[in-house]
């Protein structure tokens, strides 16, 4: 059994999987810089110190502050939707590569199965025939 799983491993095309590593690595890194600068964009403007003007703003210069500032987000989050996305994509075609080459290796394993249980049927009734012929 673990001839076949040597075999498996073997025939893993890891000089692709190796060559597409940097781009899956760059891909996560960048995902997870821009969630945690952006965690630290949102720190950092909440504890700005407030602007010179006394006068509190008016409730629609206020709505017009809170519909820009919820735009920049959803601008946000959809860039990190598609670089997610595209991450995502790299490890699901990674996945499958994978996945064709083990059920490939598991069919050819069936092949060599079959054809050694039909070598030891032919061994065993050559060695039957020559083996009862010597008997008489």
């Amino acid at each position: 059994m673990a001839i076949g799983w040597l075999k498996v491993i073997q025939s893993v095309p890891w000089s692709d999987v190796i060559s597409n590593a940097p781009k899956v690595a760059d891909g996560a890194k960048g995902l997870w810089d821009r969630v945690a600068k952006k965690a630290g964009i949102d720190t950092a403007a909440e504890t700005a110190a407030p602007t010179q003007d006394i006068t509190p703003p008016t409730e629609l210069e206020q709505l017009h502050t809170d519909l820009a500032r919820l735009n920049a987000r959803q601008q946000q989050l959809e860039v990190q939707l598609v670089s997610a996305t595209e991450l995502i994509n790299t490890l699901a075609q990674q996945n499958q590569t994978l996945v064709q080459r083990v059920d490939r290796m598991q069919s050819q394993m069936r092949w060599l199965f079959v054809k050694i249980l039909a070598i030891l049927m032919v061994v065993g009734g050559l060695a039957w025939w020559f083996g009862g012929s010597s008997g008489i």
